[in-house]
């Protein structure tokens, strides 16, 4: 299906889901919400300008304040959810500075790498050396 086709079935299909008031997006072949078809956006279109997401906002029927809401949501239950958020204990700083490291794989921001980092040492400790000596005997292989 070619993209305007894809916007098209999206606009028709925009319905408000009366319990929440949020959008929902159903898709012809797979029920699709907003927070999908938002994230996956973004994945198509990396650091996009204030303009195209309005642009976006509008190809799908939705006031830019309210979807630029939605992309706050998304964005805070990322940065405020994790292992790492109920964590009282401490974080081995060569873990740390390991982990960081290896999670710039999955942004360009440091803070966020961080916040992946201590999502894992969350859970286990030393989480970077075992995930270290995993690909080190994968690549052995």
């Amino acid at each position: 299906m070619d993209k305007n086709k894809y916007l098209d079935t999206l606009k028709d299909h925009l319905k408000p889901n009366k319990k929440t008031n949020d959008v929902v997006i159903l898709n012809e072949q797979e029920n699709k919400n907003i927070t999908t078809t938002i994230i996956e956006w973004f994945v198509k279109n990396p650091y996009p300008k204030d303009e195209a997401v309005h642009k976006f906002a509008e190809s799908l029927g939705i006031e830019h304040d309210v979807f630029e809401a939605k992309i706050y949501s998304i964005l805070s239950s990322f940065l405020s959810e994790g292992r790492s958020k109920k964590f009282t204990g401490t974080y081995d700083p060569k873990q740390l500075k390991m982990g960081v490291k290896v999670e710039m794989e999955h942004t360009t921001d440091p803070l966020i790498s961080e916040k992946i980092s201590k999502d894992h040492l969350a859970e286990i400790a030393d989480y970077y050396t075992r995930l270290y000596r995993m690909e080190k005997e994968a690549v052995m292989k």
